[in-house]
Parts: structure tokens; C-alpha cells; sequence
């Protein structure tokens, strides 16, 4: 009898709070036990009023992240009050990254794993920008100073390695959107990639791929050779395409939930702009926008995007050199976010 291994997103029915991923009976003992869930997940910055304040909207996204089942995340806006409530509200999980400021404080990119599942053997942060140690520094241009938080994470169950980057690139400047994704790949993810290691890169990426055409996954599969080298000088989800795959056309399963990631807290997604990518050597079983509302209310203005992931065998034995053991810096640096978060009650 031929054995299954795909996964299932079991899905919310009405405003019920979503349900975890539901695995099939005949599931693949060994793979069940490899897979993992990853995500990505804009929180939304402090600045709404009602019910959709900062303070009333944290436990609602950390409501969304324990039913959905997330091992490993990123999520994108969070300052330090909100990040703090997540922190009280997720026992269990730890995170690396600091804020965009030249202070470390402000948005920040952080990086949350499960303590259980995961140890952080190496982490960083670098602004997108002409001089990444800086921080505080952004390109000509951008709206504001751009970052990227990434993790070295070993997976305790196996062993095995991946090299995990979070990002938000610009809102205003097309041009701080591909110098930062090139920055991106020539500071973290191509040293990553000659080394043979596993790569996943998240985040809200304020693009996308073809504004003339609804996302599917056969519009991103129908781009490669020299028609995708084209739109990679100007689109920075082609560039990342020419060495990374998006999983919501590489996943073993179809799409579930809506396509489009940010509503705006209208309810209605407007645009496809949050991704998960990989290195073609990850596994993909499901991948799934979520678009809970627990309680009836949003938990921010865009929709979590999560991937069901299988790490490659033996991805912990490509670098064993720095996949020992290892210690990693909790997110800091933002005392002074505490009076301008306030400051929004």
C-alpha cells in the first residue's frame, strides 16, 4: 500500500479561532516527525484606534500563531511593546533581532523560534542600505531605515541546520526595494549559498511579481531563463526567484486560503506582498495564507503566510563547523519605544 505524505491545513470554520494543521491518518510517521511549520507574519506598527490598537491586537496575533501551530516565524513592525506582549503571551519561544533605529529601536524584524524544537546557534541584524553596519542607514530615497534579522537555527529533533532571514523591504522606493534585496543576498544569502547550507527568507517585500496579472503559481513557474534575469534589474521578488524558490509554487499541495496577504484591515486582501522563499532543497508539503479573526476581529492588516517544511537529510553535516553549540542574543536596544508605544493607548 502505497504510503501518503502530504499534509492538510485544516481550515476555520466562521470566527471560531483557527485549528492547528491537521495531519492525515496515513501520514508518514518519519516525515510528520521532520516537518515543521514557518512563517511569516506582518504585526502591524502602533498607530490604530478602537479595537484595532497595538495593545488590544497582540493577543490576537499570538492567538492566531498557538492555534495555527507556528515552530518558527518572522514577523515585521513590531516595536518593543508589542513584541513584549508577544513575548508574555508565547511561553516557550525565543527571538533574535533589535529595531531599525540608529538607537535599535523602532520596527524591527525579528526572528521567533520554539525553545523545544530549536536552538540559535548564530544571529544578526544588517540595515539595507550602501553601509549595513550602520545602523540606522538607508538607501536614497527609501521612506525610512530598512533592516534584515537572520538565525542559524538547529533543529533538535534531527540536527539539521538552516540559515533563516526576515525582511521588509521599502514602501515608497522602488529603487530601496531591489538595492536592498541585492544587499540582502550579497551580505547574507550568497555567502549562505556557496557554503551548501539551507536557506528560508521571509517577509512583507512591499511588491510584487506582475502588476498586471493575479499571482498563481503558474505565473511564477513560467518565469526563468533570460526572461526572468530581465525583470530581476527592476523587481526585487524576481531577483530573489534567480536563486530561491517561492514555495507558494513549489508547495506539494495547492494554495489554501486567500492568495493576496495584505486587506488593510478591510477584510478584502488587496495584494499578494508577503512570501516565504527557500533553497530547492526544501521540502514543501502545504503552503496557506490564514485569515483568522479571532473573536471576530483582526489581529493586523495582513494575513500570516505559512509553509508545512521538510529540511533536506543531512543538512546539519553541509557546515559542521558552526553547527555546534552555540548561544544567541535575545532582541534589545528599544527602551525607547516603552513611551512612544504608550504614547498610542
Amino acid at each position: 500500500m502505497e504510503k501518503t505524505t502530504g499534509f492538510s491545513f485544516a481550515r476555520a470554520a466562521g470566527i471560531a479561532a483557527a485549528l492547528a494543521f491537521a495531519v492525515f491518518a496515513a501520514l508518514d510517521a518519519a516525515i510528520a516527525g521532520e516537518a515543521f511549520t514557518l512563517a511569516t507574519f506582518n504585526v502591524r506598527c502602533p498607530g490604530d484606534k478602537g479595537d484595532l490598537r497595538w495593545y488590544r491586537r497582540m493577543p490576537r496575533v499570538a492567538e492566531v500563531i498557538r492555534n495555527r501551530g507556528f515552530d518558527v516565524f518572522g514577523v515585521q513592525e513590531a516595536v518593543y511593546e508589542e513584541y513584549r506582549i508577544l513575548d508574555d503571551e508565547l511561553p516557550g519561544f525565543a527571538h533574535v533581532g533589535c529595531g531599525r533605529n540608529a538607537d535599535h529601536g523602532g520596527e524591527a524584524m525579528l526572528v521567533y523560534y520554539s525553545t523545544n524544537r530549536f536552538e540559535c546557534l548564530e544571529n544578526g541584524t544588517f540595515w539595507l542600505s550602501e553601509t549595513p553596519d550602520e545602523p540606522g542607514s538607508k538607501y536614497p530615497g527609501a521612506g525610512c531605515p530598512r533592516t534584515c534579522t537572520w538565525a542559524l537555527l538547529k533543529d533538535k529533533s534531527t540536527g539539521d541546520c538552516f540559515r533563516y532571514f526576515n525582511t521588509h523591504l521599502d514602501h515608497v522606493s522602488a529603487q530601496a526595494r531591489i538595492d536592498g534585496a541585492k544587499v540582502m543576498f550579497e551580505r547574507g544569502i550568497q555567502p549562505a549559498l556557496e557554503r551548501g547550507e539551507t536557506v528560508f527568507l521571509t517577509g512583507d517585500m512591499n511588491d510584487v511579481l506582475d502588476r498586471e496579472a493575479v499571482d498563481s503559481p503558474e505565473l511564477v513557474a513560467s518565469l526563468r531563463g533570460p526572461a526572468l534575469a530581465d525583470r530581476a534589474k527592476e523587481n526585487p521578488i524576481a531577483y530573489m526567484l534567480t536563486q530561491l524558490n517561492d514555495t507558494f509554487a513549489t508547495s506539494e499541495t495547492p494554495h489554501t486560503g486567500p492568495v493576496n496577504t495584505f486587506h488593510g484591515f478591510n477584510g478584502e486582501p488587496l495584494v499578494r506582498i508577503d512570501y516565504i522563499f527557500t533553497t530547492p532543497d526544501v521540502r514543501v508539503l502545504e503552503h496557506a495564507t490564514f485569515d483568522d479573526t479571532p473573536e471576530g476581529l483582526f489581529a493586523s492588516d495582513h494575513y500570516p503566510v505559512a509553509i508545512k517544511a521538510v529540511l533536506p537529510d543531512g543538512a546539519g553535516t553541509r557546515r559542521p563547523a558552526n553547527c555546534g553549540a552555540g548561544t544567541c542574543s535575545p532582541a534589545g536596544g528599544a527602551e525607547a519605544d516603552k513611551s512612544a508605544a504608550s504614547e498610542q493607548k
